[in-house]
């Protein structure tokens, strides 16, 4: 393959046309040229590698041909429009399928589809099955005008997907922390809001608030590019705990939260913060130094019928366990209680062992 086909293939990909569904603005073009050049056939082709594959046809079935001895092929090889008056008399064309078999092809005139940069991506075609010989520069003018109107809408079609992409890709950065990919709180707190009002019977929803222990000794002495993939890599190692159905966000600085939107027990919770304490808490490589990290972990259960769960009020609550899970010495986990702030924890129960 040459270069200059490499580029005209990567103009053509640029599209994200091929294969996708009839669209009634190309499909009415194929359909004013066959009705202003009064043929039976029209089509809007697209020259893939090895094929040509239609975005809009009228009078054909089929949706691609081979390039290999086809009209289109000649048509992109040149930027004028492409004339054959009978293809029975053209050595290129006389074996072709379409001219010897259906739909027994004899006239054809295409204009290339002529994109920015001047690659030839395809081509505009009207074909009919009986000779012509009146084909006239005025006719291939207007043929080529609408072959120019079929870029257009290429161009268009092209413009709107990236108008798409980069709305979509804006409202992302709006509900993701930028350094490590996480939620941030404005989607936790949608997500929050939608478990609850989608809780289930005998179902809870947990939220849990951790922070990094001396987080800031780390950007005091290593600098804030060490703090940042600190942040990172905690971040990896909190997701590889979870599930695909949890939401694993970063609140801001060191402080992260978890979502489990279908909670069965109280003890999946609890073992969850024993999990989170044994994976995050430990040694981290920063700056070419080997740094021991820990956590400390608030957790709030909510379920069906407690009417003063809100989305508010249970990170709230895990935020409460978390300040007395670092009262009680760091490192560890307490489960927020109504009562008494957080629960007994058993002697060793989720503290971490240096």
């Amino acid at each position: 393959m040459g270069h200059d086909e490499r580029q005209r293939l990567r103009k053509l990909y640029d599209y994200a046309v091929l294969d996708t569904e009839p669209e009634p603005n190309f499909d009415r073009l194929a359909w004013i040229a066959a009705r202003v050049f009064k043929t039976p056939i029209a089509t809007l082709s697209l020259a893939d590698a090895e094929r040509h594959w239609f975005k809009a046809r009228v009078g054909v079935e089929a949706r691609e041909m081979p390039r290999r001895m086809s009209f289109c092929n000649e048509t992109i090889g040149d930027d004028l429009v492409f004339v054959v008056p009978d293809a029975r008399e053209d050595a290129r064309f006389a074996a072709a399928p379409v001219v010897t078999g259906a739909p027994l092809v004899r006239f054809y005139a295409g204009a290339p589809l002529i994109a920015p940069g001047g690659f030839r991506v395809g081509s505009l075609c009207v074909l009919d099955t009986v000779r012509r010989d009146d084909f006239t520069a005025h006719e291939a003018d207007i043929l080529r005008n609408l072959a120019g109107t079929a870029i257009e809408l290429l161009e268009a079609r092209a413009r709107q997907s990236e108008l798409a992409r980069r709305t979509e890709e804006i409202a992302l950065l709006a509900r993701q922390d930028p350094l490590t990919g996480l939620a941030n709180r404005r989607l936790f707190h949608e997500r929050l809001t939608a478990a609850i009002a989608d809780l289930r019977p005998r179902r809870r929803i947990a939220v849990f608030c951790l922070d990094l222990d001396r987080f800031k000794e780390v950007n005091d002495t290593l600098g804030h590019a060490a703090g940042d993939a600190l942040l990172q890599q905690v971040a990896a190692r909190i997701n590889a705990e979870t599930r695909e159905t949890d939401t694993v966000a970063r609140l801001g600085g060191d402080e992260f939260a978890i979502l489990l939107p279908d909670c069965r027990t109280r003890e999946q919770a609890l073992r969850l913060a024993e999990r989170l304490i044994e994976a995050v808490c430990g040694h981290y490589v920063l700056e070419g130094r080997r740094v021991a990290v820990a956590t400390s972990i608030g957790v709030a259960l909510g379920a069906e019928g407690d009417g003063s769960v809100g989305a508010g009020d249970l990170l709230r609550n895990a935020d409460a366990a978390l300040y007395q899970a670092k009262a009680a010495g760091r490192h560890c986990w307490r489960l927020f209680d109504p009562a008494a702030l957080a629960w007994p924890v058993a002697d060793g129960g989720g503290v971490f062992a240096e």
